[in-house]
C-alpha cells in the first residue's frame, strides 16, 4: 500500500525521471521550511503535512509523499506547558527524545543562522522508562525573526511549521516492506494457479453429453457375438453386423423382454443374428454368448 501511494504521489507531482531528493540542510530550512512559514510556494510540493507526534514512527512512511529510506514532513509543534517554550515530546505510544548537541543552519556563504537542526530518537513506552528504538529523526526549526510566523500568547501551539526528516538506522522498515510484498505477490501468484487448476480440473458431470450413451462393454460383448455368429464368409460378416443398429442406445438387462409378446414365447426357436436358436434344449442355458 505504502508503494502504490509513493508511486500515485510522483505520477501526479509530474517528476523528472531519476528525480531523487536528497536536499542539504541548507536546502531544506532556506527553500522549503522559510517559504511553508511565510506562506510562499515551494519549488516541488513533495513535502507532507502530518502531525507526527500523533503517530508512532513506524506508521509514518505510509503517510509521505515520496522516499524509501528516508522520508520528510511539515509537522506543527506544540508546547508542553501553555506559558513554557519546552515542546511536548510525546508521540503515539513514546516519545522522541533529544540527542547530542543542536546544530545551527546557515545560509550559503553566510554566517547568520537561520535554523536549527536537532537530533532526536523514539522511545517506545512511557518516559522515563521507554525502550529506545532504531527510529531517528532530525528536526529544522526556525530562529525568531527568521521567515517565522509570530506566535499568539498563551496558546499552546509552539511552532506553527517544523520540518523533519525521518528514517531507521538499520533500514528495518524497508526490509519488512520487503517481505511484505514478497508474501502479497507470492499470495497473489498462489490464488492465480488455483484459479487457473480448478478451471482445467474435468468432473464426471463434464464427461456427460446432453444425450443419452451407450454401454461400452455391453456393445463389445454384443459385437463380438456377431463375429462368432457370422464366421465363415466375408458376405456373412457383413450381414451380421448390418443387424447390428450402432445408432440405438443399448437397453438395461430388465428391460429386454419388455416388447416381447406372448405369442413369441410360445415357440421354442428364437432367431438371434440370423442363427436358430432351441431354447427348450437344455444346452441353451448353458450356452456361451
Amino acid at each position: 500500500m505504502a508503494m502504490l501511494r509513493k508511486r500515485d504521489a510522483e505520477a501526479e507531482l509530474n517528476l523528472p525521471p531519476g528525480f531523487r531528493f536528497h536536499p542539504t540542510d541548507e536546502e531544506l530550512v532556506m527553500h522549503y521550511l522559510c517559504r511553508k512559514a511565510s506562506g510562499s510556494p515551494l519549488p516541488v510540493p513533495i513535502i507532507a503535512e502530518v502531525d507526527l507526534y500523533k503517530f508512532d514512527p513506524w506508521e509514518l512512511p505510509e503517510k509521505a509523499l515520496l522516499g524509501h529510506r528516508e522520508w520528510y514532513f511539515f509537522t506543527p509543534r506544540d508546547r508542553k506547558y501553555p506559558n513554557g517554550s519546552r515542546p511536548n515530546r510525546a508521540a503515539g505510544r513514546g516519545y522522541w527524545k533529544a540527542t547530542g548537541a543542536d546544530k545551527p543552519v546557515s545560509p550559503k556563504g553566510s554566517n547568520r543562522t537561520v535554523g536549527i537542526k536537532k537530533a532526536l530518537v523514539f522511545y517506545s513506552g512511557k518516559a522515563p522508562k521507554g525502550m529506545k528504538t532504531d527510529w531517528i529523526m532530525h528536526e529544522y526549526r526556525l530562529i525568531d525573526g527568521n521567515c517565522r510566523d509570530s506566535n499568539k500568547k498563551g496558546s499552546l501551539r509552539l511552532d506553527d511549521w517544523v520540518l523533519c526528516r525521518l528514517y531507521n538506522k538499520k533500514n528495518i522498515w524497508e526490509k519488512m516492506q520487503q517481505k511484505k510484498e514478497k508474501a502479497i505477490h507470492a499470495e497473489t501468484n498462489h490464488f492465480m494457479w488455483e484459479e487457473i487448476g480448478s478451471n482445467n480440473q474435468r468432473t464426471p458431470e463434464s464427461e456427460i453429453d446432453n444425450g443419452s450413451f451407450v454401454d461400452c462393454d455391453e456393445t463389445e460383448r454384443i459385437v463380438e457375438y456377431a463375429w462368432q455368429q457370422a464366421e465363415g464368409t466375408g458376405r456373412d460378416c457383413v450381414n451380421a453386423f448390418q443387424k447390428v443398429d450402432r445408432t440405438t442406445n443399448i437397453k438395461e438387462d430388465n428391460e429386454w423382454f419388455m416388447d416381447l409378446r406372448f405369442d413369441d414365447l410360445q415357440g421354442s426357436n428364437y432367431s438371434v443374428f440370423g442363427s436358430t436358436v432351441d431354447v427348450s434344449n437344455p444346452d441353451f442355458l448353458f450356452s456361451d454368448f
